[in-house]
């Protein structure tokens, strides 16, 4: 008996060790930053005849469906575009440079320069700009706000929402929107508002829906990803209302098979060779296929928990672990861990972020709190934000206060 199994043992021990090592191979290139994938491919086509990297279908910024090899949504007609990469957006900010260089008078263009250097990663001006504005940046600050999203090269948070909001009041929004934003943004969500502004229900809460859903804590914020050669991992577009997640696979990216000499007859001995090489780029393949499906099915469970953040910001981040997302796909956490760890995802409005900061437990909270003393009413004490916070549902423990309000990340 111990004889008859022996052979189906050692079979079946060298099966499981192919696919340890399989499995090995998937979690490393899961882990891989999109610059380390991409640099894995390049020195793999150089060295394997049979592996090619032919003309892509889809963009790498945006994934869209590429026309003539260029992306209709991140190039533009007639658009700069990086040499690396055909699809690469131009950078907001240098396209508010450039715009707003056009209408100063000449001589001054380096007036505009000076002004969008000062702008925070928000695109909002540091507390200690003056105000107003010195004579020789007036003109230069007045054109950046021209060409800019409504809000950009404010003195702070508040005064960009302000902005934003006269602007959305200006085009047809209720005119309750500004005096939410402008006289009582501290108690947003306190039971007596409607009462205070003279509001119905109804109105309130139409008015509310505007604030929600059309302001921006970043009118004008810098792309975050590792530079302008290396693409996102994973990317969420907004499809007739619905996100839609995105990583690109192989088919995607031009990557494959030189069918040519897969099919070409050979001698024993070349054929041996040639089979080596089909079947390391073949694994190849299959890894990069798998680390995109990965990508997406991880990131399409946190985007369908956060949607509320794609679309509005840190407010409505929910808590979200990466034990969750592994429990509802059935992978282990550590591999939800390894997809996280330094990938980044694109999302609407060409925000470009770590995809860790779709998991968390608390940015919601930090985002009230770093709200509340930005407003026109500040707390005078970390206990009387802790009360007003309170009075909104929100319950923190005066040091989580201190915390959030003097290590705010944004």
């Amino acid at each position: 008996m111990e004889g008859d199994h022996g052979p189906a043992l050692a079979h079946g021990l060298e099966q499981h060790a192919t696919l340890t090592t399989v499995a090995r191979q998937l979690l490393d290139v899961i882990a891989a930053t999109q610059a380390e994938v991409d640099a894995t491919v390049d020195a793999r086509v150089a060295a394997n005849p049979a592996l090619v990297r032919g003309t892509p279908r889809r963009c790498r910024w945006c994934a869209s469906a590429l026309r003539g090899g260029r992306c209709p949504v991140c190039s533009g007609s007639g658009a700069d575009v990086h040499d690396l990469d055909p699809a690469a957006p131009a950078d907001a900010r240098e396209r508010v440079r450039l715009d707003a260089r056009a209408l100063v008078a000449p001589g001054t263009e380096d007036d505009v320069d000076a002004v969008v250097a000062l702008l925070d990663d928000r695109g909002l001006l540091p507390s200690d700009v003056p105000d107003p504005a010195p004579p020789r940046l007036a003109a230069a600050l007045a054109a950046v706000r021209t060409v800019a999203p409504p809000g950009t090269a404010a003195r702070g948070l508040h005064a960009s929402l302000v902005a934003q909001a006269r602007r959305l009041v200006a085009g047809g929004a209720p005119p309750l929107v500004l005096v939410l934003v402008r006289d009582h943004l501290a108690r947003i969500g306190a039971p007596d508002l409607a009462a205070r502004v003279g509001a119905t229900p109804d109105g309130l809460e139409a008015a509310m829906h505007v604030v929600r859903t059309r302001l921006t804590p970043a009118p004008l914020p810098v792309a975050t990803h590792d530079g302008p050669g290396t693409p996102p991992d994973v990317v969420v577009r907004d499809v007739g209302g619905r996100l839609v997640v995105d990583a690109l696979g192989p088919d995607d990216l031009g990557i494959g098979l030189d069918e040519d000499l897969t099919a070409l007859p050979l001698d024993a001995a070349a054929a041996t060779w040639r089979d080596a090489h089909v079947a390391d780029a073949r694994h190849l393949v299959y890894l990069l296929g798998r680390r995109a499906d990965t990508m997406r099915r991880v990131t399409a469970v946190a985007v369908d928990v956060q949607e509320g953040y794609v679309r509005h910001g840190r407010s409505a981040h929910r808590p979200l672990t990466r034990a969750q997302v592994a429990q509802r796909l059935g992978l282990h956490a550590s591999t939800v861990s390894r997809v996280v760890a330094g990938a980044v995802v694109a999302l609407p409005g060409r925000r470009v972020l770590p995809l860790a900061a779709l998991f968390g437990t608390s940015e919601a909270a930090r985002d009230a709190v770093v709200t509340l003393f930005a407003s026109d009413d500040p707390p005078r004490t970390d206990a009387e934000a802790c009360d007003r916070l309170a009075a909104r549902g929100i319950h923190l423990a005066r040091r989580t206060v201190t915390k959030y309000r003097t290590t705010d990340p944004h």
